[in-house]
């Protein structure tokens, strides 16, 4: 199995484990965890099937990769890591995470795991330029973003409507030199 350590967390492969985890599908039902990831559609009726069908997509996608993220210390599952929309042409593709577990937000996990998620995508996948974009107001995504790195490359003004507000989608982006140059230790 693919695993990627940190010192906090690690990425594995998403597997029929986590997919058959209760908890996973409770994160996707949390209106705390899907207003940050943009995916409102989550809130409506939909069935263990519609998601286990979506996922199956992701998982056999050519231009995905989906992982698990766990701590390092309980070896337990907080959430996920998706490295998508792969232009294996231009070599760029975007990030992003989701800390579905309350408990384990706040504690540096996320900018951890989008380190290793670079990590995976420059050094295993060939990439040269990693994207990413959260709204404005998801403070803890951008810090997370410009923690490891990336460079705030511009904003949707109003783009996104999140509790009744519109808000800028920032967008993020880091190529494979800088990534190295900012995180010797990776």
């Amino acid at each position: 199995m693919f695993k990627f350590d940190g010192k906090q967390v690690s990425i594995r492969e998403f597997t029929s484990k986590e997919m058959n985890d209760d908890s996973y599908y409770k994160w996707l039902r949390d209106y705390s965890v899907v207003k940050t990831i943009g995916r409102m559609e989550y809130l409506k009726p939909i069935s263990k099937e519609m998601i286990r069908d979506y996922l199956e997509k992701v998982l056999s996608s050519p231009n995905d990769s989906f992982f698990a993220i766990y701590t390092q210390e309980e070896e337990k599952f907080i959430g996920t890591l998706k490295i998508g929309h792969i232009n294996w042409r231009t070599g760029v593709c975007d990030l992003g995470i989701m800390i579905g577990d309350p408990g384990s937000r706040g504690k540096g996990y996320s900018k951890e795991a989008v380190i290793l998620g670079c990590d995976y995508a420059f050094r295993i996948l060939s990439l040269r330029k990693v994207t990413g974009g959260t709204s404005a107001n998801n403070i803890p995504m951008i810090k997370a973003f410009l923690n490891a790195g990336f460079i705030e490359e511009g904003r949707k003004r109003n783009e996104l409507l999140v509790e009744g507000e519109y808000l800028d989608h920032v967008l993020f982006g880091l190529f494979k030199e800088e990534f190295y140059m900012r995180n010797k230790s990776v």
